[in-house]
């Protein structure tokens, strides 16, 4: 990391200032943990001073949560952005696309996956927030299954369930990956669709 001097600090827009000290904090706490992290090594970082973080993100913990909050936002836009790139796919190309895109934003964001990692470790709001995530991630995927043809007519209640199968074997694979490391997005992404392919494919015209 580049520390930056007292002297450098400049006056930019609250919303350019924020992601700064977000992109700062997710390092951090990436790098230290959330207990060993701290608020004057970020301050110093982000080049501004602690009781300004403080007035943005309330605590140490808001400031966590507000990170892991806009890894959220990252990675459904790239499921969606996956999803509705390509309408005219078949069933099995958009859900490879979506499980890929879901592979390469853990290859390109590893800091927020890491924070993500942590979930067993975290408390109150942060625990809650990634279980956001997950929720969220889930409901992308039942949202994007359902506007296809062969799932169209099924219970959405089945819908659901076989979207939180496809992410929960997305995120166990994305957690054994870092630990073994070799296996490419692309690698990913063959594993969970044929392997989790064959259930979804005993929906009639899937």
């Amino acid at each position: 990391m580049t520390t930056r001097s007292p002297g450098a600090r400049v006056r930019v827009p609250r919303l350019e200032r924020e992601a700064q000290m977000l992109a700062v904090a997710e390092q951090v706490f990436a790098e230290r943990g959330m207990q060993a992290a701290t608020m004057d090594e970020i301050a110093e970082l982000v080049g501004v001073t602690k009781p300004l973080i403080y007035d943005y993100f309330g605590s140490k913990e808001g400031l966590f949560v507000a990170t892991i909050e806009r890894a959220r936002g990252q990675l459904l836009t790239a499921l969606i952005d996956s999803w509705v790139a390509r309408p005219a796919a078949t069933p099995r190309e958009r859900v490879h696309g979506a499980v890929h895109a879901f592979f390469s934003f853990v290859d390109e964001h590893a800091q927020a996956f890491a924070l993500l990692r942590t979930e067993g470790a975290l408390i109150g709001e942060a625990s809650a927030s990634v279980e956001r995530i997950r929720q969220q991630t889930a409901k992308a995927f039942a949202e994007g299954l359902a506007t296809l043809p062969a799932f169209a007519g099924l219970e959405p209640r089945r819908v659901t369930v076989m979207a939180e199968i496809l992410i929960g074997g997305c995120e166990r694979l994305a957690v054994w990956r870092t630990s073994h490391p070799g296996t490419s997005a692309a690698e990913a992404t063959d594993l969970v669709v044929t392997t989790i392919w064959d259930g979804l494919c005993s929906v009639p015209g899937a």
